[in-house]
């Protein structure tokens, strides 16, 4: 169905806005739908879908507490069949006509004023104020994800239940913190009842012992840094601690000597 979804998105402009996270294929399901899941945006929308043989409709995933202009306005189309807090659902038999209309408005001044006007502020004593982007918190696969300083903060304040994104990374396990480019890497290790995300906050709230990736942060702030998880896992403290040396040394993360802006771990 992505032979189907992708060329929608690339006629209609779609695709030259939006950044691609991932592309979920669950064509296998009793009821076939494939779903194209975007990056943090100004507009929350998370994903763009196909749902059923044909294909049945054409859905756009989105975050409950998206503009309210913007939600009107797609509502208002005559190809709307379908319309809840999280997403809206169209029929028609040309979506290349209907996703171009689509991307028109999302290219209206003053949807993109009023959406950006829309932003959610942190609320955690230190990053209070700070402007947060919207998270995409149903996605519960998150090996091979990656996650900005901003992105990072907006899961860990969302205790809403259906925050499936927060419940997963709070496992134990081993992470990686590492340049965009992937050169400069730090391995560290999760064993508490916070989890990964935890220790990712922990980070962002204190520069702590991590002498090497204290100094990069300093060099290149966090916009420079990419949080990822390598495996999540189960076991003693000593165990998981074990497992993170076994992962330092793969990668090649340790300089017990100056730093060297590669090797980010210094012991």
């Amino acid at each position: 169905m992505f032979e189907i979804l992708e060329p929608i998105l690339i006629k209609s402009g779609l695709a030259r806005m939006f950044d691609l996270r991932i592309k979920d294929d669950n064509t296998a399901n009793s009821r076939p739908w494939v779903s194209y899941r975007v990056k943090s945006n100004i507009y929350k929308i998370r994903a763009f879908e196909l749902w059923g043989e044909g294909p049945e409709l054409f859905r756009i995933y989105h975050a409950d507490n998206i503009n309210e202009s913007l939600k009107t306005l797609l509502d208002s189309f005559p190809e709307v069949s379908t319309s809840k807090r999280s997403y809206t659902d169209f029929k028609t038999d040309d979506y290349v006509s209907l996703a171009t209309k689509i991307a028109d408005i999302l290219q209206s001044d003053e949807i993109i004023l009023e959406s950006k006007a829309n932003s959610k502020l942190a609320r955690t004593s230190k990053f209070e104020g700070l402007e947060l982007p919207d998270v995409d918190t149903s996605i519960e696969n998150v090996l091979g994800q990656t996650f900005t300083w901003r992105e990072v903060i907006a899961i860990w304040e969302d205790n809403s239940e259906d925050n499936k994104l927060k419940q997963v990374l709070r496992q134990n396990g081993i992470y990686i913190q590492r340049s965009e480019d992937g050169k400069s890497r730090y391995i560290g290790s999760a064993y508490n009842s916070d989890g990964i995300l935890g220790r990712w906050m922990a980070h962002l709230n204190s520069l702590g012992d991590a002498q090497h990736l204290n100094l990069f942060v300093l060099e290149n702030g966090y916009n420079s840094v990419i949080f990822s998880v390598i495996e999540f896992m189960e076991g003693t403290d000593s165990e998981i601690i074990k497992r993170e040396s076994m992962w330092k040394k793969t990668l090649g993360t340790i300089n017990r000597g100056p730093y060297n802006r590669i090797q980010l771990n210094n012991n």
